[in-house]
C-alpha cells in the first residue's frame, strides 16, 4: 500500500449558489443539486434534483458543472454523505465534487466506500455551532492508504454485493408499505372525496382524550433514561424514531406528564415542523410529549387505533391537513383545526378487517427489518475489514470455509444455521455453484443445499421460471 493525500489523487471543486431572488438564474434545464437530494442508499446515484438553474445561473457560479460519474461529498450539515452524479449537473457550495487524476491508480467507488468508513473522522474535524461543516482544504489533506487497483476493484466488488442486498431489503420493506396503502384504498377509497359515503366524524368526537403538549421546552437529560420525551422530529413515516429520542430525568418527566394517563394504543401527532405525521404507541410506555406534539386516545367502540392512524396518513386527510397548515418558515397547524377535521368512519367490522391485514403485513415487515439489521451489521463489518487489510478475496475459498461450518446433522427445525454472511456476500456465487454442481464432494454439496433451503425459507432467494430454459431457477430476491 502507498499513502496519499486525497488532494494528490483527485481533482476537487465545490459548487456554488446563484443569487437568490434573481429569476433569470433559476428554473432552467441545468440540474442543481443540494444535500437534500442525497438519499440513504449505500450505492446511491443521483439522477434528478429538486431545483434547476439556467445557463446564466451557471455562469454566475463560474460554470461549475460536474460530469456524470463525479463523486459528490457533503461538506455542510450531513458531513461525509456521498453520492455519484448519474447526470451532468451543477451543485451548491456545500458539496464537493471529485474526479480521479489517474484512473489507473484510483477506483472512485473505492474512495466512496472509504469516506463511508471514515465519516466520523471527517465529522470530528468539522467546525460550526449550529451545523457542522468542513472545507475542501480539510478534505484534500486527508491521508489514505491505497492498495493497487486490482485490490481496490476486488474490495469494491465485494462491498457492492453486500450493498445491493441491503438495497433489496429496503425495496422489499417499501413494497410492504405500498401494499398496506393499496389495501387501505381498496377497502375505504379516497378519504378526501369519501367515495364510499361513510359517515364522517370530527377528530374531537372520535377521541375520548386529546392532549396537547405543555408549551414549555423540556429540560432534557444528558443521558439515556427510562423516560423518553418525543418531539415532532421523532414522528417519521408513521413510526416513532427511537434512535434520535431525547430523554428526561424522573423529576422533569413527572412534571411533563401531569395531564397524561398511562399510554396504551394511543397515538402521537406532530402539529409543527413535521405537520401531519402520526405514530402508534402500541404498548404501555412512560413516554412524555415534547413541544407541538399532540396525543389522541380514540373511542375504540367507534374507531380502531389502526384505522385512525392509517386514515390520518392517507393522501386525502393529509391534503386536508395541508390546506389548514400555516407558517412560512416553520409549518404548523392549530389545535382547533385538528380537532374539527372530519374523517370518514367505516363500519367497525371493516376496520377490524383492515387491522388484521395491517398486523399480517407488519409481521412480514418486522422480519425484513430484522434481516436488514443483521445485513447492516455484516456490511459494516465488511467495510471495516476492507480498510484494515483483513479481507480474503478468493471467494470460493471463503465460501468453502463457511460451508464447512454447516453441520448437516443438526436438526434445522430446532436450530437454524448461521448463514447471514453466506447470504449477504456469497449468495450469488453459491447459486452459480448449485446450478453448475461445482463442489469438491457430496458433503459439501449437502451443506450448500441446506443453506439454500434456509435462504428460501427466509425469503432471501426464490424460485422463478426461466422461459428460455423452460425450467425453475433460483434467484436472489
Amino acid at each position: 500500500m502507498m499513502e496519499y493525500k486525497l488532494g494528490e489523487l483527485c481533482i476537487m471543486k465545490s459548487g456554488g449558489t446563484p443569487r437568490r431572488g434573481t429569476a433569470e438564474f433559476y428554473g432552467g434545464d441545468i440540474p442543481w443539486i443540494k444535500i437534500s437530494d442525497f438519499k440513504n442508499s449505500n450505492s446511491e446515484i443521483i439522477l434528478e434534483t429538486e431545483e434547476t438553474i439556467t445557463q446564466k445561473g451557471l455562469e454566475a457560479i463560474n460554470n461549475r458543472l460536474f460530469p456524470k460519474g463525479t463523486l459528490l461529498l457533503a461538506m455542510y450539515g450531513s458531513v461525509g454523505k456521498t453520492a455519484f452524479t448519474g447526470i451532468e449537473t451543477s451543485c451548491n457550495q456545500a458539496i464537493l465534487g471529485m474526479l480521479p487524476k489517474d484512473e489507473s491508480i484510483l477506483n472512485l467507488k473505492y474512495l466512496k466506500y472509504w469516506f463511508e468508513e471514515n465519516k466520523e473522522k471527517l465529522v470530528n474535524q468539522g467546525r460550526g455551532v449550529t451545523l457542522n461543516n468542513i472545507s475542501a482544504t480539510i478534505v484534500k489533506k486527508q491521508k489514505i492508504n491505497l492498495p493497487d487497483l486490482p485490490t481496490q476493484n476486488k474490495i469494491v466488488n465485494l462491498l457492492d454485493k453486500a450493498s445491493a442486498l441491503l438495497q433489496k431489503r429496503d425495496e422489499s420493506i417499501a413494497l410492504l408499505d405500498k401494499l398496506l396503502t393499496d389495501k387501505f384504498y381498496h377497502l375505504f377509497g379516497d378519504t378526501y372525496l369519501n367515495q364510499k359515503s361513510f359517515e364522517e366524524h370530527s377528530i374531537d368526537s372520535l377521541c375520548e382524550n386529546i392532549v396537547d403538549c405543555p408549551h414549555s421546552t423540556p429540560k432534557y437529560a444528558n443521558q439515556i433514561t427510562t423516560f423518553p420525551c418525543i418531539r415532532t422530529s421523532e414522528i417519521k413515516n408513521g413510526e416513532i424514531d427511537w434512535e434520535s429520542m431525547k430523554y428526561l430525568d424522573e423529576e422533569n418527566h413527572i412534571k411533563r406528564i401531569s395531564r397524561l394517563e398511562p399510554l396504551e394504543n394511543d397515538l402521537v401527532f406532530g402539529r409543527e415542523g413535521t405537520v401531519g405525521e402520526i405514530a402508534l404507541i402500541p404498548e404501555k410506555t412512560t413516554l412524555s410529549l415534547g413541544q407541538r406534539v399532540m396525543l389522541f386516545r380514540v373511542k375504540k367502540e367507534i374507531v380502531t387505533p389502526i384505522y385512525f392512524w392509517a386514515s390520518i396518513r392517507s393522501n386525502g386527510i393529509q391534503h386536508k391537513i395541508k390546506l389548514k397548515t400555516i407558517g412560512a418558515t416553520v409549518k404548523r397547524i392549530n389545535i382547533k383545526e385538528v380537532k374539527l377535521m372530519n374523517i370518514p368512519i367505516p363500519p367497525i367490522e371493516l376496520q377490524n378487517q383492515f387491522e388484521t391485514i395491517y398486523h399480517k403485513i407488519q409481521a412480514q415487515k418486522e422480519t425484513l427489518i430484522q434481516s436488514k439489521t443483521e445485513l447492516e451489521h455484516l456490511y459494516n463489518s465488511l467495510l471495516q475489514r476492507a480498510f484494515s487489510g483483513q479481507l480474503n478475496f478468493n471467494i470460493d475459498i471463503e465460501l468453502d470455509a463457511l460451508l464447512a461450518a454447516i453441520n448437516i446433522e443438526q436438526d434445522t427445525e430446532k436450530e437454524k444455521h448461521n448463514i447471514k454472511e453466506i447470504a449477504t456476500v456469497y449468495a450469488g456465487r453459491l447459486l452459480e455453484r448449485i446450478e453448475e454442481q461445482k463442489f469438491d464432494n457430496q458433503t459439501q454439496y449437502q451443506q450448500a443445499k441446506q443453506v439454500v433451503f434456509q435462504m428460501l425459507e427466509e425469503g432471501i432467494i426464490e424460485q422463478a421460471y426461466d422461459k428460455n430454459e423452460e425450467a425453475l431457477k433460483l434467484k436472489l430476491v
